[in-house]
């Protein structure tokens, strides 16, 4: 049985929650058997781990420990430590892992036989996996941790090298993802027009974020920003069934948003934009791209007409 305390990490829209979701294991594995949180700035170690509560029996009011999702997975995997239990923690660097974690974290580290080699005692999780007898909780061999991190989010809450070095990392690229085939998906072929003075530059959804994400981070020729500004192709989520106006609104109501705010305001080079000079507000942006007139700086699109995209990665 294969045991994985593994991070996913990558810029937005990279496909990490779709990597977690094809491994093997969770793939195949009942719903019962995989358990999923999100975490973010408000959540706390009594969300994950479990709090007490008011309930109302028999008209007392009486307080009862209700269980945290890391609570419910735990229980699971003693229920039978032969099946894999997955806990898969979405946006992790979102939430203070730190804190959310608690004397948790000292479970994570794992002998040989993928067990805690620190147990802990812990009475409120304790009471109720039945397989243990005392107050001790460990982590059994079949208990596995999934997680992801936007590492454009990793100045959210910082993690630092104790957590870090407790996980496996595995690194999703903004190379476009395949299905099991080894072909491009369809829903993200999508056409893509840009405006370029009175030419149009017809392309598509692949073309367009690789070549930008080449802009993004090029050092003599772009805007040479770092690689988590860059985007991955579910950055949007299109479909086959969407049709042009569908796939425009989306363009422009989720990508020129982060383009202007986390891209084009953070650029040191202002001898290079990656919007027109005559755009200087987000409103003339938005307007500009309802009629259908350049939004993209020359320097962009004279890079984008000249930029080649390995044929591997497109092919």
């Amino acid at each position: 049985m294969a045991f994985l305390q593994m991070i996913y990490y990558g810029v937005p829209g990279t496909g990490k929650s779709y990597s977690v979701d094809q491994l093997k294991g969770v793939a195949t594995a009942p719903d019962e058997q995989v358990f999923r949180v999100t975490f973010h700035p408000e959540y706390t170690y009594s969300d994950f781990i479990g709090q007490l509560l008011p309930v109302v029996k028999e008209d007392l009011i009486t307080y009862d420990f209700q269980l945290g999702i890391f609570t419910q997975a735990l229980v699971q995997a003693f229920k039978d430590t032969s099946k894999p239990v997955y806990l898969i923690i979405e946006e992790m660097s979102r939430g203070n892992v730190a804190a959310i974690f608690g004397d948790i974290f000292q479970l994570l580290d794992r002998n040989e036989k993928n067990v805690s080699r620190y147990p802990i005692r812990n009475s409120l999780v304790a009471k109720n996996i039945r397989q243990i007898s005392n107050d001790v909780i460990y982590f059994p061999a079949n208990f596995n941790i999934i997680g992801t991190v936007n590492t454009s989010d990793q100045n959210v809450f910082a993690m630092d090298t104790a957590f870090k070095r407790r996980f496996d990392w595995k690194y999703v690229s903004t190379n476009p993802v395949r299905n099991e085939e080894g072909e491009l998906l369809q829903d993200y072929n999508v056409p893509i027009t840009l405006y370029y003075g009175d030419k149009l530059i017809k392309t598509n959804w692949y073309e367009f974020y690789l070549k930008l994400n080449k802009f993004i981070t090029d050092k003599n020729n772009g805007l040479g920003l770092r690689e988590d500004k860059q985007i991955g192709q579910f950055f949007i989520q299109f479909s086959t069934r969407m049709n042009e106006k569908k796939i425009k609104d989306k363009f422009q109501n989720k990508l020129l948003q982060y383009l202007w705010d986390d891209v084009e305001s953070v650029s040191y080079n202002r001898a290079i934009k990656l919007f027109s000079e005559e755009i200087t507000n987000f409103s003339e942006l938005f307007s500009t791209f309802d009629k259908e007139l350049q939004i993209f700086s020359n320097i962009f699109l004279e890079y984008y007409i000249h930029c080649d995209i390995p044929e591997e990665i497109l092919n």
